[in-house]
């Protein structure tokens, strides 16, 4: 029994330079000072020099993607108001004698199509085609005019990635009810 107590003693009392965990007094066993822990670090070693090409020139691509869509987008809002205003501008050529008596709705063509043109050229976007200028029903059966433009957009950097994409053309249509 004199061992047994011993051993118990030894297990159970904790020793100077020992940490003891709760109440049970079990020594933990401190790592001796001044060592340190060396962790196992895989070789890869200059895979970001290998990578970071990659990525710069993904944000590139994307950068200047987003230039040419940017690019698109005003030039689009543009055309729109460029076609509101000539449309507003060719209800000009309406025959208002005509339509005062008789209540027919008359238009030069001709004369439409040259309000429409110096409208475009006194805008800021003279380079637009006219494809459209007349007359057409809306869904109520109401006279509209319609005016159509488009315009080719000089992209930015699409020409210097791979592929055929140099300009994007652009179309829209304004329309105006002629009777309210």
């Amino acid at each position: 029994t004199c061992a047994l107590r011993a051993v118990h003693r030894r297990v159970r009392r904790p020793r100077p330079g020992q940490i003891h965990l709760h109440r049970t007094y079990r020594p933990v066993p401190r790592r001796p000072t001044g060592t340190s822990v060396v962790l196992s670090v895989p070789r890869d070693r200059g895979t970001v020099l290998l990578m970071f090409p990659a990525a710069m020139l993904i944000v590139l691509v994307f950068g200047g993607m987003a230039i040419d869509v940017g690019l698109s987008q005003v030039r689009a809002r543009e055309l729109q108001s460029v076609a509101a205003s000539s449309a507003n501008d060719a209800l000009a050529s309406l025959d208002i004698v005509a339509l005062r008596n008789s209540g027919d709705i008359r238009f030069d063509q001709a004369r439409a199509q040259i309000i429409v043109a110096e409208s475009i050229a006194a805008g800021p976007l003279p380079s637009a085609t006219i494809d459209f200028v007349g007359v057409q029903p809306d869904a109520l059966g109401r006279a509209e005019f319609v005016v159509t433009l488009s315009l080719d957009v000089d992209l930015v950097i699409a020409p210097a990635l791979p592929g055929n994409l140099a300009t994007t053309r652009i179309t829209r249509t304004e329309s105006v009810t002629i009777l309210g």
